[in-house]
């Protein structure tokens, strides 16, 4: 029969085993969570993240994942999709945070329509993406875009 300090010690190494590793987590956690800090990117990152610089303090850690992930894919993109990229991360890090979640909203809700329906937007989109400057602007002034509720919920 094992003695009483035999016990707590087996007992205390037991624990000790199953909270060290719990502990190791604890302490990367919120660092891990949050993603890697802008000077901790590569300089190649960093120069195709450019246009995010000064938001990267305010993205979270899993948006920071998801745009290092592009910018590892984007060396074998073709010039045009390189550049659009760009454009676009320029207009997102113009974006207010409201407008962001708004994108985010849409594009959601495209993501959970069916094929058909997704594809007739696609369309309609080609359609304007063709017609000239003058056309889009005048179609612009006869359909203004909706303004946010005021409660400020989409």
């Amino acid at each position: 029969m094992a003695s009483p300090l035999r016990r707590r010690l087996t007992l205390a190494c037991l624990l000790l085993t199953l909270w060290l590793p719990v502990a190791a987590h604890a302490g990367k956690g919120a660092a891990e969570e949050r993603g890697p800090e802008w000077k901790q990117l590569t300089a190649e990152q960093q120069h195709i993240l450019a246009p995010l610089a000064d938001e990267w303090p305010k993205i979270e850690g899993p948006r920071r994942t998801k745009w290092i992930e592009i910018a590892k894919r984007y060396p074998k993109m073709t010039l045009q999709q390189q550049e659009r990229l760009q454009s676009r991360m320029k207009q997102w890090a113009s974006m207010s945070p409201e407008q962001r979640a708004q994108v985010r909203d849409r594009y959601k809700k495209l993501k959970e329509m069916p094929p058909e329906k997704r594809e007739a937007i696609h369309r309609k989109w080609k359609e304007y993406d063709a017609l000239t400057e003058e056309e889009k602007k005048s179609l612009r002034q006869a359909h203004p875009p909706r303004s946010a509720p005021a409660s400020g919920k989409l």
